[in-house]
């Protein structure tokens, strides 16, 4: 309310892109855009909090840019590089690791009961949330997308080097 500091955690690293998750107690952030680990801290406490809070932390394939996405009790990230894991939320146990491969900087996205990871050329990966790897389907678009695509009213808009898109069904909606 008055914009005092209640607790911090004190983490090496510099320009943080992505956003936390926020779930199960947990605040669940990237750090360090060049070596980039993501932190599982329990919500709460005063001052430095560091030694007391963090529930888990991840390196192996943490993004420098794409926001982890909280679905269930499962969380969904893929690292700049391609590589996308699917960890416990709560525990931070890994249940898979896959490599998609290409460049992504859009973060994670569920909707319509889908993970959608899209690549910065272009390709999207929808995948079946659970703690086994499935996907769902594969499309494409044209041009570069470093931007995470947005969902309203029953259509997905998606920006491109070359075109802002909006992709409905059905058609006209």
């Amino acid at each position: 309310a008055d914009g005092r500091e209640l607790w911090r955690i004190v983490a090496p690293g510099w320009s943080v892109v992505p956003q936390p998750a926020v779930g199960h107690g947990l605040v669940i952030y990237n750090h360090d855009y060049d070596h980039p680990e993501l932190i599982a801290a329990r919500l709460g406490g005063h001052g430095d909090v560091t030694d007391s809070h963090i529930a888990w932390r991840i390196k192996r394939g943490a993004p420098s840019t794409p926001s982890p996405v909280l679905v269930g009790d499962e969380l969904y990230f893929v690292s700049d590089d391609g590589i996308v894991t699917c960890a416990d939320a709560r525990s931070g146990e890994t249940h898979w690791v896959e490599r998609l491969g290409g460049n992504y900087s859009a973060s994670p996205v569920f909707a319509n009961g889908h993970v959608l990871l899209l690549s910065e050329a272009g390709a999207a990966t929808w995948i079946n949330p659970g703690k086994t790897f499935s996907v769902d389907g594969t499309n494409e678009v044209s041009g570069q997308t470093f931007a995470t695509p947005a969902f309203a009213e029953g259509a997905m808009y998606l920006r491109t080097d070359e075109f802002l898109y909006k992709i409905a069904y059905p058609p006209g909606r």
